[in-house]
């Protein structure tokens, strides 16, 4: 079963939504979550990265490139792995975090279960006209108890789900920019969206969160994704 998978209406709403709360730049929220001290119990899964990297063309539409986001995936995978290990953070499954599918059908429903919360988080927490009155002083998502099938998969206390979307504008979409700003119009270029969860598995509560949104970075060579894990892992629990 394909990890990737099509954004949904709802979470285009809300990232679209976040890029115009930012201004085009890069957040970040977390909460004040820390690892347990006690040797074996900072064990984190990585779940395969649900990332998607597209070509923008002239008239706005985002073409996936499978090359792009093969690539990016292992990038994000080679360098969690290896910062991973410099924090002495166990990783369970480290040599399989950049595989392209999931054979386990309650690991990819999780994985679209993180999607959906992701985007109901981006809605509902943040200042806006759509924050929830409950969520103004606290942070209180969950994933459910159906984490605990990784738990028990995988002899794992935590699991770290991220989700990216990355753009880039064609030759055609830039010129289409340049063209349009000459009569004052402003046309969107690439935009870099996404997000970072670290779940506890034993009650799925979602102990840490952080938010991507910036209209520059590059995940297609790995010194460059080197960044864009920076800022998604910014203030990653210790």
């Amino acid at each position: 079963m394909a990890v990737r998978s099509v954004m949904r209406p709802g979470l285009a709403m809300a990232l679209v939504a976040v890029m115009v709360w930012l201004g085009g730049c890069t957040t970040t929220h977390q909460t004040g979550h820390t690892l347990p001290r006690e040797e074996g119990a900072r064990r984190i899964i990585v779940l395969p990265p649900v990332v998607e990297l597209s070509v923008l063309h002239a008239g706005g539409v985002a073409e996936v490139n499978a090359e792009w986001t093969r690539n990016a995936r292992k990038h994000i995978a080679d360098d969690i792995a290896e910062r991973f290990r410099q924090r002495k953070i166990e990783l369970v499954n480290g040599d399989r975090i950049a595989v392209e599918s999931v054979g386990d059908s309650k690991e990819l429903q999780l994985l679209k279960l993180h999607e959906v919360v992701g985007a109901s988080i981006l809605n509902h927490q943040y200042q806006g006209p759509r924050q929830l009155p409950t969520k103004a002083n606290s942070f209180d998502w969950s994933l459910g108890t159906e984490t605990r099938h990784l738990a028990t998969k995988y002899e794992g206390d935590y699991a770290l789900f991220l989700f990216v979307r990355d753009s880039y504008s064609s030759d055609a979409r830039v010129a289409t920019m340049i063209i349009a700003a000459a009569f004052g119009v402003g046309i969107q270029g690439g935009v870099q969206i996404g997000y970072a969860s670290l779940v506890d598995l034993h009650s799925g509560s979602v102990v840490w969160f952080n938010v991507l949104a910036r209209s520059t970075g590059d995940l297609r060579t790995a010194e460059a994704a080197q960044e864009t894990v920076d800022l998604l892992l910014a203030n990653f629990p210790q």
